[in-house]
């Protein structure tokens, strides 16, 4: 018999695709779009059995099926799951969230949890959608790689696994419901969310390089801040989106792509000026770099 457990599971699905607004008071179920590709995808609410259609199942079972249950550890997991409420974001286009969704949904069949309860969100990943949902469920919540984990104690935050454990999704969960000190991927984000406090303004020069020291040894890529930058961009924080490209750009001076991401947020601002020589930076770096070339032709019209 399954235990009955105070856990609500949101799962968020990013798929590249525009879509007309809906209301927050609207609830659609189950909808299948196309995205920009062509693809099918699902987008606003569904239940879990729409993961059993066509065009989900194969990767959800594969999955779900071949995954190697840690069963000690889940019996360690079970009872602390009581009155703890997860909230989990993925992305359908997203080889990690295929992967690590669905064991995370036996991990919590296995633990007792009624899964066929839980509630699906389906959002966009498209430029000017990029990691929200249509009614924005992600807002305040820092989504910036897919899949995140998020548990909360009532609606208190303890910890999140973000787009893949550190040692295994069972030990993880069991170090977070614990409360034991736990470290997810992608540390240069947590730092600059936790200890910025100016991020949201326009920051100086002077101030992004006053950061350098405390975070040059936390990237592993110069995409972490990247798409960070790109989620504040489409939510229109224009000035934080702004401030991490910068920063980008001083961590990973001898990345074009940095540049062009940079350049990109100035355009969007209206600072033609200060695209200009971001996208100038780029050719320096990519002489031959062919959206760099036409940004500029653009801006010196």
């Amino acid at each position: 018999m399954k235990n009955i457990f105070m856990v609500a599971v949101i799962i968020v699905l990013t798929a590249a695709c525009q879509r007309l607004p809906i209301t927050t008071n609207s609830e659609v179920m189950n909808q299948e779009i196309k995205n920009e590709s062509g693809q099918i995808i699902l987008a606003g609410k569904a239940s879990p059995a729409v993961m059993q259609q066509p065009n989900y199942k194969t990767w959800y079972d594969q999955s779900y099926n071949s995954y190697q249950l840690d069963a000690l550890t889940i019996q360690e997991i079970s009872p602390l799951l009581k009155n703890k409420h997860i909230e989990i974001f993925l992305g359908s286009w997203c080889g990690d969230s295929k992967r690590e969704v669905p064991r995370m949904l036996k991990i919590l069949n296995n633990a007792g949890v009624d899964t066929t309860k839980l509630s699906l969100i389906f959002v966009d990943n498209s430029t000017a959608k990029y990691k929200q949902s249509p009614q924005h469920e992600e807002i305040g919540k820092n989504i910036h790689r897919v899949p995140t984990f998020i548990f909360f104690d009532g609606k208190k935050e303890i910890g999140r696994i973000v787009e893949s454990p550190i040692m295994s999704l069972e030990k993880d969960m069991l170090a977070i419901l614990e409360k034991r000190k736990y470290q997810p991927n992608y540390q240069t984000v947590s730092y600059w969310l936790e200890n910025v406090k100016s991020r949201k303004k326009n920051m100086s020069d002077e101030e992004l390089k006053n950061i350098l020291p405390d975070i040059q040894q936390k990237p592993t890529h110069y995409h972490e801040l990247n798409t960070y930058g790109y989620v504040k961009l489409a939510a229109n924080e224009t000035n934080e989106a702004v401030n991490v490209f910068k920063l980008n750009t001083m961590l990973y001076p001898n990345e074009a792509g940095v540049f062009d991401s940079l350049g990109e947020a100035l355009t969007k601002i209206g600072n033609k000026q200060a695209a200009i020589i971001a996208y100038e930076k780029v050719l320096t770096l990519q002489p031959m770099d062919t959206n760099a070339k036409n940004a500029l032709v653009k801006l010196k019209k």
